[in-house]
């Protein structure tokens, strides 16, 4: 598998439906790779170069480096969120280029993308639903359901272009309008729940593989339920934490076979150097 760079991902756009997926460890990293995933984006605090979502019920935390290494062909954007000034985005998309991103999300406004885009940093954004915007658009619901919110998506979308943007992500917007969308920008527009008419499609793992402890929403489907698999194994690793707690109280471990040894003679020389 070859990584795409930002030059193929553009080449491809209306010739080639691509895959994202929201990870949120090396594990997860690795298989999305070894699936054929085309894009995948992770959460990145320069602060600490920690991700994760509070969402996964067996994975809470991992390190970016090795989220980077386990998925090394795959083009891995990292989630910066929002910033407080455009220089401080620079700086960010710096320090995540510097630790294996391809691109960075950045949720500000046109003129933060393009501040990026002088710096030669590519950088995805996101219209619609925008969860952390929501107050604006009336809470956690579709945007663009109405001529005048779609024209005002339309309007987002348009701008995110001529700023430069490489890709936006479109959450909950009507199929029709993100298919409109799609056709009159130049950048790749990332469908969350927006129809398939979109240049990629885009899911976070815990949805996919069962793993969400919250609702699973409407634009997502589990495809496999791997908390069996995982709740085997947690049975599986307290068994044998308490196989091992059993032996040691029992002096049935450590053996022969788990001891060094020294010879007598060595010993007794050792005996006669401490007193």
């Amino acid at each position: 598998m070859t990584k795409l760079t930002v030059k193929d991902l553009f080449e491809k756009k209306g010739k080639v439906k691509l895959t994202e997926l929201y990870v949120t460890n090396a594990l997860e990293a690795f298989a999305a790779e070894k699936a054929g995933i085309d894009i995948q984006i992770v959460s990145f605090k320069k602060e600490t170069l920690r991700t994760g979502v509070a969402t996964n019920r067996w994975f809470k935390d991992a390190h970016i480096k090795d989220i980077r290494e386990a998925a090394p062909n795959t083009f891995m954007i990292y989630g910066l969120g929002q910033l407080s000034s455009p220089e401080r985005a620079i700086d960010a998309a710096l320090i995540a280029r510097d630790n294996g991103a391809d691109a960075v999300y950045c949720g500000n406004s046109p003129k933060y993308i393009e501040a990026l885009r002088n710096e030669g940093l590519p950088a995805v954004s996101h219209i619609g639903l925008i969860p952390y915007k929501s107050t604006w658009t009336g809470g956690f619901k579709a945007v663009g359901k109405d001529s005048e919110s779609a024209f005002k998506v339309y309007q987002d979308a348009i701008s995110y272009d001529n700023a430069g943007a490489i890709g936006l992500e479109v959450e909950c917007v009507p199929d029709r309008v993100a298919e409109i969308i799609t056709k009159r920008v130049n950048l790749l527009t990332l469908s969350m729940g927006s129809g398939p008419k979109c240049d990629v499609e885009f899911l976070f793992i815990q949805d996919v593989i069962g793993t969400n402890t919250e609702r699973v929403p409407r634009h997502a489907k589990i495809f496999k339920d791997t908390n069996k698999s995982y709740e085997k194994l947690l049975e599986d690793t307290i068994e044998g934490i308490k196989s091992y707690v059993k032996d040691v109280n029992t002096n049935k471990f450590p053996t022969k076979s788990n001891i060094v040894k020294i010879k007598d003679e060595e010993f007794d020389k050792f005996l006669n150097k401490v007193g």
